[in-house]
C-alpha cells in the first residue's frame, strides 16, 4: 500500500469550464463572504513583524471558525451502524440495570453464563459459545453485551479515524530501525517464548507433567499416526509462522518500507497457501460440506470486515484479504464439493485438482475474455475507496499475484499423510540414513531458494509482481522443509509468536484505523512529539482490541451460527433485517435533512425501548420463575449447603433442567418483588448511557483533529502562520542513514554552527503539511498555471517547479538569460509557465493578455484550457525604478486599481484562482548597489506592501501568500539584499501547495482508464506451474518432486510407494472405507514406531548434544506403557 497522504483529492480540469464557454460567465466568488487573508496584514505594520509570532489568535480561538456537524459527510451505512448500536448499547444499559436494581446481577449473569466457559482449570472461556435461547434472558444479555462491546470498538475505530486527538502522523521509514524491530521481536522476543507444543496447548492449567502424558497415552492409543504435536507443519508450527510473518507485515505498514515489498508478498502467498492447506485438510478429513460449515467460516473470514466497511464507508476491496480468502475458500469448497463420496479414492480427487490447475491457466495465464465473463457482473470500473482503477481492475490484480497459491496449498494438504510418512521413516532409521535422505532436498531446495533470491526477488516492485504467482512458492516450500527437518524442530515453538498468529485476520484489519488510521496512509497519534512512546501507547491498544474481536467474533459465531442449519438461517435473516432497517431508516433520516448525531441518539433511545421491552416481555417472567425456584430449592436445603451458601454471593448462576444456566436471586432481592422504581429507571440509565457516549463524542470531535481531506477556505487565514525549525542533522538516525546510504562515517558540520532548517506550523484544526508530488500531481493534473512577475516570483515558481518532480529547476547558472519566460508541461497534460514581468505595468499587461485569450477560448469553446490557477508577484521593481516623484505613485496606484480589476475578472469570468504573493523581507544592509540601498531598504518595502493593500490587490486576489512570512526569520541569509537560498522558497512553495485545497476544489475527475484485464498473462510460466502441479499430483509429493531426491541415497522412501500405507492410517483414523489394500507394517509394528516418535519428538533424544531437553520422568513413563501392553493395538476411530 501507499504511504502517501490523502490530503488531497484528485480533481483535474474543472467541468465549468466547457459549460460557461460560449454561455454565461460562472457566478463570481464574493470576496466579502470569506475571512479574507488581506484583514491579516495592517496597512502601516509590515507583516513580517507578527507573521511568525506566537502570540497570534490560532484557528482554534477564531470566532469565525464554526465546527462542522460531527457526521457531516458520513455515509449512509455510518448513520444506520450508528442507529443500530446506539439501540444495542440502550437496550444492554438498561437491562444491566434492571437486573442490579432487582438484585440479580452479576458477572455470571452476563456472557459467562451462557459462553460455555469454564476451560480449563481456571475457568477461562472457551472460544465455543452456547447457542442463542431466544426466551433466555442470559442467553440474550449475552449477545447483547457481546454487541455492545462490539459497538463500542467500532466507535473507537471511528473516533481514531474521524475525529483523533492529534493531526494523523506521517509515515517515517528508517531501514535500521525495521529490521532492530524485526530482530528484537521474531528473534528475541520469540527465542525466549520458545517452548514444547504439548507445553503451549496446556498452558495456563493446573496438569502436572504426568497428566499430560497419560492424556497423551489415551488420546492417542491405537492410532497410527504421530500426535499432533510433532506432526509436519502442526497447528502450533503454522500460528508461529502467522505470527512472524503478520508482525513483518505491519512494520511494513507502519513504516512504508517500500524496500521490502518483495518479501511481503511473498508472505501474502503464504497466507493464500494456508487458505488452500488448511480448507482442503478440513474437508477431506471430515467430509462437512454443510451449510453451517460455509456460514461459519463465512462468519469468520468477513463479519468484521463488513461492520467496519458499514460503519466508515469503505469498500469491500480495501480490505482485500477478505475477498482474496473468502474467493479462495470458495474454489476449495467448490472443488471439494464436487463428486465428494469420491474424495477418498486414489485418483478421482487428483484429477479434479488436475482440471482446477487447467481452468486456473485458463482464466488468468491466457489473455481471453475468460476472467471478465466469470467475474465481470460482479465488479465495476468506477473508483471507489481502495480501488481507484475500479473494482474490477482490483480484483485482477489481487486475484492474480497468487492464483496458484491456493491450488499448490491443496496440493501439498493431499500430499501430506505421505510427507508425514516420508520424514517418520527416514527418522525411524539411523542418523546416517536419516540426514542422506534430508539432505540433498533441504540442499536443493535452499539453492533453488537462492536462484530465486537472486533473480526475480531482485526485480523492482511492478516487475516482480508479474513473477511472484510462478516463483512466490519456492522460499514457501523451502521454509516448510527446513522448519520440519527434524522431531526436535517440530516439537517447539515460539509462543510469543503463536499468540500473534491467532489474531491475524483482527490485527490486518484494524491496523487500517486503530494503528495507522486514513485506511493505513497515516499513523495514529495519541502523544505527539514521541514517536516511540506513541508507538507503544498505541500498539497496547491496537493488541488489546484486537484480541477482543477475535474473541467476540468466536463467540457471536458460536451463538448465531450452531451447528443447526434452521438456526443458522434464522440468524442470518435476523442479522440481515437488524442492519438493512437500520439502513434504510437512516436513509430516510438523511433525505429528510435529520442526520445529525442528537437526532440519531433519539431514535436509539426509541429503538432500544422498543427492544428492552421486548426482552423483559418475552424472558423475564420465565427468569424471575426459576430464580424463584432455585432460591426455594435452596431455601429447602441442609445445614451443611446452608453453612456452605455463606461463603457465595447473594446471587448465582445454576442450571436449570434444559440445561440452560439462570441467574437466581439472593437475600439482596428477587425479580419478583419489583417496585415502579425498578421498572421505570432502567431506560433513563440506558438512556444516559447513550448521552454520555455522545458527549464524548462531541469532546472529540470539538477538541480533537479530523479525517484526512481537503483543507476549508478558513485555512487561508493560517496557512501564511508558519515558523523555520532548526534540526540537528549529527543524531544517530541521520548518521546512520549517511553510513547507510553514502558510506559518510564522521561528520563535519554540527549544531550551533551546521543546523538545517525545515518549514512547520503549529498545531491547529488545519491539517497543513508537506505535500509531496503525487499529492499535488493529483490537484493539478490537467490543469493550467501561469505565475506572472518579478525574480522573486521567478523564484517561487521554480520551488513549485522542484515540489512537482524537477528537482534541478532553478539551480544557479550565470550563463543563461536572467529575464526570459520559462514554459514547462508535466505529466504530459499540465501547463506550467512563467512569464516576466517585474514592473506593475508588464503584470497589468500579462493579465490582459490571459484573460483576453481565456475569453476568446470561451466564446469560441475551444478545447485549449483556460488558466486555472494565476500567480503573481511584483513590487520591489517599482519601488526601485518607477517610485521617485508624486506622478510615478500616482500613476502606479492607477495600474494597481486596473491590476486589482483585471484579478476580479479573471476569478469572475473563468472561475480562475488568483494568488497574489507579497514581496520577500528586504536584508537591507546586504544590497550591492547605492541605488538599491536609496530606494529599497525593508523600510521601503514595508511601505510599497501598504500601498498593493490599499489599492485592492490583496482584496482582489483569492489568496495571499506572505512572503515575509517565510523570510524574516532568515533575513541574514538573502546573499544580495533580495534574494534567498533557493530552499528558503520551498516554504512558499508548500505554502501554495496547501491552499490549492480550497483553491481549487473538485470538479467532475477525469477518470483515469484502467488498465486492460489480462495484461499480467505469462502463457508460459503458467503451463509451467501445470507441469509442476502435475508432478506433485502424479508423483505423490507435496515438495512437488524434490522428495525423490532422498531416493537416490536412501532405499524405500520414494512418496508414491508411500500411498498406500499412509492413507490406510489416514482413512482407518477418520472412519473412512478406504479402497486402499492394506500393505501397512502391523499395528504392534507401527505403535512402537510411534512411541519412539513421541520420545524422540515431543521431549528429545536422551544422547547426543540435546540431552538437556530430556525429560527422564515422562520418557520412563512411555517406556513403561510400552513394556506393559498400554500401547496394545485398538481399532482406529
Amino acid at each position: 500500500s501507499s504511504g502517501s497522504h490523502h490530503f488531497l483529492v484528485p480533481h483535474p480540469v474543472q467541468p465549468n469550464r466547457n459549460s460557461v464557454r460560449g454561455g454565461s460567465p460562472a457566478p463570481p466568488l464574493d470576496p466579502a463572504a470569506l475571512p479574507h487573508p488581506s484583514s491579516l496584514i495592517p496597512p502601516h505594520k509590515g507583516p513580517h513583524k507578527h507573521s511568525n509570532s506566537g502570540g497570534q489568535r490560532g484557528l482554534m480561538d477564531n470566532e469565525d471558525y464554526a465546527p462542522r456537524e460531527i457526521l457531516h459527510g458520513a455515509s449512509t451505512s455510518t448513520l444506520g451502524t450508528v442507529l443500530l448500536f446506539g439501540t444495542v448499547i440502550f437496550c444492554t444499559s438498561s437491562l444491566a440495570a434492571r437486573l442490579w436494581l432487582t438484585g440479580t446481577w452479576s458477572r455470571r449473569s452476563g456472557p459467562a453464563a451462557e459462553d460455555g466457559g469454564g476451560g480449563g482449570a481456571k475457568g477461562r472461556a472457551t472460544t465455543r459459545s452456547a447457542p442463542l435461547d431466544a426466551s433466555s434472558l442470559p442467553s440474550v444479555y449475552a449477545l447483547l453485551v457481546h454487541s455492545t462491546s462490539l459497538g463500542l470498538i467500532l466507535l473507537y475505530s471511528y473516533l481514531c479515524e474521524n475525529h483523533p486527538p492529534h493531526h494523523h502522523g506521517t509515515k517515517t521509514y528508517d531501514r535500521d530501525e525495521f529490521f532492530f524491530w524485526t530482530v528484537l521481536v521474531v528473534v528475541f522476543a520469540g527465542g525466549q517464548s520458545l517452548r514444547r507444543n504439548i507445553d503451549i496447548r496446556y498452558k495456563g492449567r493446573d496438569v502436572s507433567r504426568s497428566e499430560i502424558v497419560a492424556r497423551h497415552i489415551s488420546e492417542h492409543r491405537g492410532s497410527a499416526l504421530p500426535p499432533p504435536e510433532t506432526e509436519v507443519l502442526n497447528r502450533y508450527q503454522t500460528e508461529e509462522w502467522k505470527g512472524w510473518m503478520q508482525f513483518t507485515f505491519l512494520l511494513y505498514h507502519y513504516m512504508h518500507a517500500v524496500e521490502v515489498y518483495n518479501s511481503i508478498r511473498v508472505m501474502i502467498t503464504c497466507y493464500v497457501w494456508m487458505t488452500g492447506f488448511g480448507n482442503f485438510s478440513f474437508f477431506y478429513t471430515t467430509g462437512d460440506y454443510s451449510l453451517p460449515r460455509v456460514m461459519q467460516m463465512l462468519w469468520r473470514l468477513n463479519f468484521l470486515v463488513a461492520f467496519l466497511c458499514l460503519t466508515h464507508g469503505n469498500s469491500y476491496m480495501l480490505y482485500y484479504i477478505c475477498p482474496l480468502h473468502t474467493y479462495y475458500f470458495a474454489v476449495v469448497y467448490l472443488t471439494m464439493c464436487v463428486r465428494k463420496e469420491k474424495n477418498h479414492t486414489k485418483w478421482w480427487v487428483r484429477l479434479k485438482l488436475g482440471v482446477l490447475a487447467c481452468v486456473i491457466y485458463a482464466v488468468w495465464d491466457v489473455d481471453s475474455p475468460l476472467f471478465g465473463a466469470i467475474h465481470g457482473p460482479f465488479l465495476s470500473d468506477e473508483p471507489v475507496t481502495g480501488a481507484t482503477m475500479g473494482t474490477f481492475w482490483e480484483w485482477y490484480f489481487r486475484s492474480y499475484l497468487d492464483h496458484w497459491s491456493t491450488l499448490l496449498g491443496m496440493v501439498f494438504a493431499l500430499n501430506f499423510p505421505i510427507a508425514s510418512l516420508y520424514f517418520r521413516r527416514l527418522e525411524a532409521g539411523p542418523a546416517r540414513r536419516q540426514w542422506l535422505g534430508k539432505l540433498p532436498v533441504a540442499a536443493a531446495l535452499v539453492g533453488s531458494t537462492c536462484v530465486w533470491a537472486a533473480g526475480p526477488f531482485l526485480y523492482d516492485k511492478l516487475r516482480y509482481n508479474s513473477t511472484n504467482p510462478y516463483f512466490g512458492f519456492v522460499p514457501l516450500l523451502t521454509y516448510i522443509y527446513v522448519r520440519n527437518l527434524t522431531p526436535t524442530m517440530r516439537s517447539f515453538s515460539m509462543d510469543f509468536l503463536h499468540e500473534i498468529g491467532k489474531t491475524t485476520l483482527e490485527t490486518y484489519l484494524m491496523q487500517h484505523h486503530i494503528w495507522l488510521t486514513s485506511n493505513s496512509k497515516t499513523v495514529l497519534v495519541w502523544l505527539p512529539g514521541w514517536p516511540r512512546m506513541n508507538l507503544a501507547i498505541v500498539t497496547y491498544v491496537y493488541v488489546k482490541v484486537a484480541r477482543k474481536l477475535h474473541s467476540l467474533t468466536l463467540h457471536l459465531r458460536g451463538m448465531l451460527l450452531p451447528d443447526d442449519k434452521a438456526a443458522c438461517v434464522r440468524s442470518a435473516v435476523g442479522l440481515f433485517t437488524a442492519v438493512a432497517g437500520c439502513y434504510c431508516a437512516a436513509f430516510a433520516l438523511e433525505s429528510a435533512g435529520l442526520a445529525s448525531l442528537s437526532v440519531l441518539g433519539l431514535a436509539s433511545m426509541l429503538c432500544g425501548f422498543l427492544l428492552y421491552q421486548s426482552v423483559v416481555d418475552s424472558t423475564w417472567s420465565s427468569f424471575a420463575a426459576s430464580a424463584r425456584k432455585d432460591r426455594a430449592a435452596m431455601d429447602g436445603a441442609g445445614d451443611d449447603d446452608a453453612e456452605e451458601d455463606m461463603f457465595v454471593n447473594d446471587y448465582d448462576t445454576v442450571p436449570s433442567r434444559d440445561g440452560q444456566s439462570h441467574v437466581r436471586a439472593g437475600a439482596g432481592g428477587s425479580p419478583a418483588r419489583e417496585s415502579a422504581y425498578t421498572r421505570f429507571c432502567p431506560p433513563l440509565i440506558g438512556s444516559m448511557s447513550l448521552i454520555m457516549l455522545g458527549v464524548i463524542w462531541n469532546c472529540f470531535a470539538t477538541s480533537g483533529s479530523s479525517a484526512i481531506g481537503p483543507l476549508p477556505r478558513i485555512c487561508d487565514a493560517h496557512v501564511n502562520e508558519g515558523m523555520w525549525v532548526a534540526i540537528d542533522g549529527c543524531n544517530e538516525a541521520s548518521e546512520g542513514m549517511a553510513y547507510r546510504d553514502h558510506r559518510a562515517e564522521i561528520f563535519g558540520t554540527c549544531a550551533p554552527h551546521g543546523n538545517s532548517f525545515i518549514w512547520a506550523w503549529k498545531k491547529s484544526r488545519c491539517r497543513f503539511g508537506h505535500r509531496s508530488e503525487a499529492m499535488v500531481r493529483r490537484v493539478l493534473q490537467g490543469r493550467n498555471v501561469v505565475f506572472i512577475g518579478d525574480s522573486m516570483t521567478r523564484y517561487v515558481y521554480h520551488a513549485t517547479m522542484r515540489g512537482l518532480g524537477i528537482p534541478k529547476s532553478g539551480e544557479y547558472d550565470a550563463t543563461g538569460p536572467k529575464h526570459a519566460d520559462i514554459y514547462n508541461t508535466l505529466w504530459g497534460t499540465t501547463a506550467v509557465n512563467f512569464k516576466w514581468a517585474p514592473l506593475a505595468t508588464d503584470q497589468l499587461g500579462a493579465l490582459e493578455e490571459v484573460n483576453r485569450k481565456a475569453t476568446e477560448e470561451i466564446n469560441q469553446a475551444d478545447d485549449h484550457p483556460v488558466p486555472d490557477l494565476i500567480f503573481l508577484g511584483g513590487g520591489a521593481w517599482d519601488r526601485l525604478h518607477v517610485y521617485a516623484t508624486d506622478e510615478d505613485r500616482r500613476s502606479h496606484s492607477s495600474t494597481l486599481k486596473q491590476l486589482a480589476f483585471e484579478m476580479q475578472r479573471a476569478r469572475d469570468e473563468y472561475s480562475a484562482a488568483v494568488v497574489w504573493f507579497i514581496p520577500t523581507t528586504i536584508n537591507s544592509q546586504a544590497l550591492n548597489t547605492e541605488e538599491k540601498r536609496d530606494h529599497m531598504r525593508e523600510e521601503d518595502m514595508e511601505a510599497m506592501r501598504a500601498v498593493y493593500s490599499r489599492n485592492g490587490i490583496l482584496s482582489s486576489s483569492s489568496f495571499v501568500i506572505d512572503g515575509p512570512a517565510f523570510t524574516s526569520s532568515r533575513v541574514g541569509e538573502s546573499y544580495d539584499g533580495v534574494h534567498y537560498p533557493i530552499q528558503v522558497y520551498s516554504a512558499g512553495a508548500q505554502i501554495l501547495f496547501n491552499a490549492l485545497d480550497w483553491l481549487l476544489p473538485p470538479g467532475y475527475d477525469e477518470q483515469r482508464m484502467p488498465p486492460r484485464v489480462g495484461k499480467m498473462a505469462d502463457p508460459v510460466l503458467g503451463f509451467f506451474m501445470i507441469v509442476l502441479v502435475l508432478i506433485g499430483l502424479v508423483g505423490f509429493d507435496s515438495f512437488l518432486g524434490f522428495s525423490y531426491l532422498s531416493s537416490l541415497f536412501v532405499r524405500n522412501i520414494m512418496p508414491m510407494d508411500l500411498y498406500e500405507e499412509s492413507f490406510s492410517a489416514l482413512h482407518r483414523k477418520i472412519g473412512v472405507a478406504s479402497p486402499i489394500a492394506s500393505k501397512s507394517q502391523p499395528p504392534e509394528t507401527q505403535m512402537v514406531s510411534r512411541n519412539e516418535k513421541i520420545r524422540e519428538g515431543i521431549y528429545g533424544r536422551r544422547n547426543g548434544n540435546i540431552s538437556n531437553i530430556v525429560d527422564d520422568e515422562i520418557a520412563s513413563l512411555l517406556d513403561k506403557a510400552r513394556d506393559d501392553g498400554s500401547f496394545a493395538s485398538q481399532p482406529s476411530m
